[in-house]
């Protein structure tokens, strides 16, 4: 097996298989350690229709009334399969349906009040409360739910940009499917579970495989949860009100400082999060690694190429964090996850040497 020409500190090969991937830039085409997920319904997934309805109805329940009304036109399998509304002013009111948009208010575009009552129900009349939130784009809700913002901006207090005028909202539904957590787990080494990274476009099920995963890993480990945004477990006065096991979890403050302090208190074995996004972060999960703490996190890539173009990632491959890649893909409209092993050069030496 020749070696790429390109310099890199790592390879990269799909689990089982002896193709290898000896630079961050080049790719095999996606078989081998595969699994694709099976329709609604179907094999080895569970989904509770009766919750997955009533995440349906508490989060069209922060809509306005004639909103309200729109999405409720919806039959009852469209709405167990609806992902988000998009709301946008002076437009007409969307829903996602299997990653396509449908207009809802044909013709009826939303207002200027619609938009500033929606605001107002998710942030409970109180903007300012959630000022560091809407700094960032979002605000988490009960249930697991997330609206995104954005739109006209202004600086808050201590100089906190904040909205002030919003133009466009997407109202993200909240889905627990259990049963991707037990099927990557026959792809991954669990006996001694290492740092996996889950990587796929935005909507795509990251949240949802990491929360089943997390589920999964804390029957047997010590899992400690950072939910940051409030949406992987969706915690209320304390208590998950979604499935996320026996774990720790700790929300309301940032990954850096959330790390140091579940390393040193809760002893954990993996620390699972969400998107890692500066070198902060990283610089507490390469101190955590020493400790002989595993990761499972998510990132914003469509392949590993596209994840390895991104700094904070390609740090973190080269450091080693991370031994396993999960990409998820979108099949001929049914989801398809490869996992991608790392492999160390004298692995590689040893495959090239087998292949002659």
């Amino acid at each position: 097996m020749k070696r790429n020409s390109i310099r890199c500190c790592k390879a990269w090969r799909l689990s089982s298989t002896r193709e290898t991937v000896c630079s961050f830039f080049a790719v095999i085409a996606p078989r081998g350690r595969t699994y694709t997920e099976p329709s609604q319904g179907e094999g080895m997934f569970k989904m509770d229709k009766s919750k997955m309805m009533k995440q349906f109805i508490t989060a069209a329940g922060f809509l306005p009334e004639r909103l309200w009304r729109a999405a409720f036109t919806l039959t009852q399998d469209e709405r167990l399969r609806a992902e988000e509304f998009r709301i946008r002013a002076g437009r007409d009111m969307c829903v996602l349906l299997d990653g396509s948009c449908r207009v809802l208010t044909q013709g009826e575009p939303v207002t200027r009040e619609e938009m500033d009552e929606l605001l107002a129900r998710a942030t409970r009349s109180s903007v300012h409360t959630y000022e560091r939130q809407l700094s960032e784009g979002f605000l988490p809700l009960p249930g697991g739910h997330r609206l995104g913002l954005c739109g006209e901006m202004t600086s808050g207090r201590a100089g906190i940009g904040t909205i002030r005028i919003p133009s466009s909202f997407n109202l993200r539904i909240a889905r627990e499917i259990s049963g991707t957590g037990e099927a990557l787990c026959k792809l991954l080494p669990i006996d001694v579970f290492e740092s996996t990274l889950i990587a796929a476009p935005p909507g795509a099920g990251k949240t949802t495989l990491l929360r089943d995963l997390v589920r999964v890993l804390s029957l047997e480990r010590r899992v400690a949860l950072i939910d940051e945004r409030m949406e992987i477990a969706a915690c209320r006065d304390g208590v998950p009100q979604l499935d996320v096991g026996l774990c720790d979890i700790t929300t309301g403050t940032g990954k850096e400082s959330a790390i140091v302090q579940l390393t040193r208190s809760m002893s954990p074995d993996v620390i699972a999060m969400d998107e890692i996004t500066s070198e902060q972060d990283i610089m507490a999960l390469t101190a955590a690694s020493y400790t002989g703490c595993a990761f499972l996190a998510s990132a914003h890539a469509a392949s590993l190429a596209q994840l390895t173009l991104r700094p904070v990632y390609r740090m973190l491959l080269e450091r080693g964090i991370f031994r396993n890649i999960v990409v998820i893909e979108n099949w001929n409209g049914e989801r398809r996850y490869t996992v991608w092993r790392e492999v160390n050069e004298d692995e590689v030496d040893r495959e090239s040497a087998f292949e002659k």
